[in-house]
Formats: C-alpha cells, structure tokens, sequence
C-alpha cells in the first residue's frame, strides 16, 4: 500500500472504455480513498451509438445524420456519467474528438498531456498500444497516451508544467488476441489480475447505463461471466480484470500476497468454489428486459 491516497488516470478511446475494462478496479481506489479521473478522447456517437447506426442503416444518405450528433454526444456522455458515479466517481473529461478521427495525432496527444498535466496522476490506465495489431481506435488512444506521457514528463514549452507519470498500465491487454493475424505481433500478455468479485454487482448496474449501445440488462450480465468471469477463472477467484505493466516493477524482496500463501493448505472444494461463483447473471434485468433466444442464427445461415 502507498504511504498516501494516489491519483488514477484512466485514457479511455470511447466513452464506454472509462469503466468497462477497468471499472472494477477502480472502484476499489476509490472506495480506499484514491482519486479517478477518466478522460474520454472521442465522442463514441459515429461508431458506438448503435441506435442512430440502426436509423443510418434504414433511412441511408436520407438521414442528416449532423442534426443528431450533437444530442448523441450528450446522451452518451450522461450514460458514461451515469455509469461512473455508481462506481464511485465523477472526474469525467471528453477531450472532444470525433470518433472516426481514427489515426495518431499531434492534437490528440497534447490533449491527453493536457490532462496529464493538470491531473498529475500517480497512475495512468491506457488501452494497449498494439490492441488488434494497433490498428483500431483503442491502439491509437494507447500510443497517444504513451506519446502524451512523454510529452508531459519532458522540459514543455513556455510555461507548461511537467509532470512525469511512475507508473503505467494497459487494462485487458489480450481481450483481443486473436482477432486477427497481427495480434500475435503485439507483445501483449497479462502479468497482472485485480480481484473484482466484491464489487462486480457495481460493474453490471454500471454496463446497464449504456443504453445507446444495447449494454444494458441481459448484455451486461452475460459480459461479467464471458470477460470478468474468464478472467477470474485465469486467476482462480469469480471475477477479474486484467493489466499489462508498462515499466518493470522494483521490489526490494519479490512479492507475494497471504492470497497466494493461503493456496498451500487450501481444500480443492473451497479452491473451485471460490471460481465458480456466479453473481451477474443472478442480477436482476432492469424493467421490462427479459432473457430471449429469439435472435439465434438459424442453422441453415451456416450452409456455404
């Protein structure tokens, strides 16, 4: 433990990705006195706003989609506000970018140092910087971070502060392996787990804000046992998230927890119990939401 509260960033891509990879993580700092601070770098509203998608799809060239675009903004960022108060924070920061501003930019990267300047965070969260070989909107919002913390620690120009950051993690870092063939590249691996089972009741109310995204209800609890749950399994507790160090971690002796002693003397019984509890999908569905199978692919579909 650190000898005073610290101060999270988390450098989220979309809306969504403040809480989703890392929610239950950062409930915990915040429930021990940290502090969290997300900053959105784009609206989410072109690529994630499913509902307005679905009217684009319908209507084609005949919907102004600009008319609605402003109002999608605001929608989302409530969700996301919404979301994140329920985990215990409200530090919300849209750096204000449209979402199919896709690449690398100087721009983006003084934005996010911006931010880290002005936050000075102990800890930054970033998307991995080769997520689906790094050619995808999270691979970009990780290297800008990773450029924006350079940026901050250096000298600055005129009259910035600097502020260098000490410690630096990518959250899911293998969600998407295998997605395609240019992930194998990308040195992602997992070399940290956080224990979110006491706060993944919190996650799922969370997920069920994000309406615009259908995230909500059933979604949102399936999502707690594919993810968190096959998280959790890797790490032999219920639910987990998973981060990759970007800096090598000093110790003075290695670490180890009396979690991992206890594993000694420890009943299979209890050993397996403790992976196979199930808490999302036991959660209530938020009004007039139900389970469905009415949206299975029919067999025939599959035929070449």
């Amino acid at each position: 433990m650190p000898s005073r509260p610290i101060h999270i960033l988390l450098v989220a891509a979309h809306p969504a990705d403040s809480f989703d990879m890392a929610g239950g993580t950062l409930a915990h700092h915040v429930a021990q006195g940290d502090q969290v601070s997300v900053a959105i770098i784009t609206t989410g509203v072109r690529s994630h706003h499913w509902k307005l998608a679905e009217e684009k799809r319908k209507a084609g060239a005949a919907l102004d989609v600009e008319r609605y675009v402003a109002q999608a903004v605001e929608e989302k960022l409530e969700e996301v506000r919404s979301a994140c108060r329920i985990l215990g924070f409200d530090d919300v920061r849209d750096l204000g970018f449209e979402d199919d501003d896709i690449l690398v930019s100087q721009d983006k990267i003084e934005a996010i140092a911006d931010v880290i300047r002005a936050v000075k965070p102990d800890i930054m969260i970033a998307h991995h910087p080769f997520e689906s070989g790094g050619f995808k909107m999270h691979g970009t919002a990780g290297q800008c971070a990773l450029y924006a913390w350079q940026l901050a620690q250096g000298s600055g120009r005129s009259h910035q502060e600097r502020h260098p950051i000490p410690c630096i993690y990518f959250m899911s870092p293998t969600a998407y392996i295998g997605n395609n063939s240019l992930e194998y590249a990308g040195a992602s691996r997992a070399d940290l787990y956080i224990d979110i089972t006491d706060v993944i009741d919190k996650k799922v109310r969370a997920l069920d804000q994000i309406a615009s995204q259908y995230y909500g209800g059933p979604y949102a609890r399936k999502r707690a046992e594919t993810a968190d749950g096959s998280y959790g399994n890797s790490a032999y507790v219920a639910y987990a998230e998973q981060f990759q160090r970007f800096f090598p971690q000093v110790r003075y002796t290695l670490p180890i927890t009396d979690a991992e002693l206890k594993r000694i003397d420890e009943p299979q019984a209890v050993h397996m119990g403790r992976r196979s509890e199930i808490i999302g999908a036991l959660m209530p569905l938020p009004d007039s939401m139900t389970y469905t199978s009415q949206h299975r692919v029919p067999k025939e579909n599959y035929t070449d």
